[in-house]
């Protein structure tokens, strides 16, 4: 018998995330099968090298090829992987942009749910998933689910994505239709990294660089970069509040919880004293919110068949 399972990916523009690993949202067919499998997905008797350098743009609509087709499945081989499983029934929980989520959600879900019998091999092992059903929610909005106890009552979302920041307005766990775009994200502030340490030392920053100041707050690189990456980071934190001011939110009166790749940022370099934030800066939270939320709607479906 299957085992039956609940599986939530993040198709991230930068990363596909799953509750328990993390890879580059970048696939490359290959001409014929490798030495080495390692980081190998092979389907329909085609094999795919999985990771690799990161893209660069923004993907607005993933379902125009089949890249993000072939991450899922190699997201789910991953963490079956992390479970110990290669042959298990799955629901799966996936998130869209706030600004696609309603254009997108259905288009996407048939995306991901083309094909229910799925035979594959990652890493040269074979994985068959019997894909039950996918539910598709909005980024955030998953986070501040699980966040609901902590953020009760007015709040303000500021997902801090590789393609553009997003400002969604929640009360009581629930968005109110509310948001806001801006493309000054995650790549955006890596860039101007590089831009900044070419015009003061005459050479760039490798984004690894960059992506490890982000995260942590240090690196052991020369002063000299040291001291423009630290530079550049805290004025991009100064303009992400300044998008949030200029979006009409009163910086003294609003509740703001930040997530998503570029918020570690806000949190390592931001002015936050005396303001009401809280940071989601977990990786995995969109894709560890997203099997919360489907166990949500099962545990809501068992409800009514029992007082039916």
């Amino acid at each position: 018998m299957e085992t039956k399972i609940i599986i939530g990916i993040d198709h991230g523009n930068r990363n596909m995330k799953t509750a328990n690993t993390v890879f580059s949202a970048a696939i490359q067919p290959l001409q014929a099968r490798p030495d080495s499998l390692e980081h190998i997905l092979e389907y329909q008797n085609q094999f795919y090298y999985v990771g690799g350098k990161v893209p660069e743009k923004e993907c607005v609509d993933k379902t125009e090829n089949e890249n993000y087709y072939l991450l899922t499945l190699a997201a789910l081989a991953q963490e079956m992987r992390c479970r110990g499983l290669t042959d298990a029934s799955v629901k799966m929980g996936a998130a869209l942009p706030p600004r696609r989520f309603q254009q997108q959600k259905e288009s996407f879900k048939k995306y991901l749910l083309k094909t229910k019998e799925l035979h594959f091999r990652y890493e040269g092992v074979h994985y068959h998933v019997s894909l039950e059903n996918v539910f598709v929610f909005m980024q955030g909005h998953v986070v501040i689910h699980t966040l609901l106890e902590a953020v009760p009552g007015y709040c303000l979302l500021v997902d801090i994505g590789g393609g553009t920041t997003d400002l969604v307005e929640f009360v009581d766990g629930m968005p109110d239709g509310k948001y806001s775009i801006s493309d000054k994200a995650a790549l955006y502030c890596i860039g101007k990294v590089n831009e900044e340490a070419i015009a003061k030392t005459g050479a760039g920053v490798p984004a690894y660089i960059t992506e490890a100041f982000m995260r942590t707050g240090s690196y052991d690189c020369p002063k000299q970069y040291q001291d423009v990456i630290k530079n550049c980071l805290k004025s991009y934190a100064e303009e992400i509040y300044g998008i949030i001011q200029a979006n009409h939110y009163n910086l003294d009166l609003t509740k703001m919880v930040f997530m998503g790749g570029g918020s570690s940022i806000v949190e390592h370099f931001g002015a936050n004293e005396g303001k009401d934030v809280q940071f989601v800066t977990d990786i995995h939270a969109n894709a560890r919110g997203c099997e919360e939320a489907v166990k949500s709607i099962i545990r809501a479906k068992q409800r009514k068949m029992r007082t039916a």
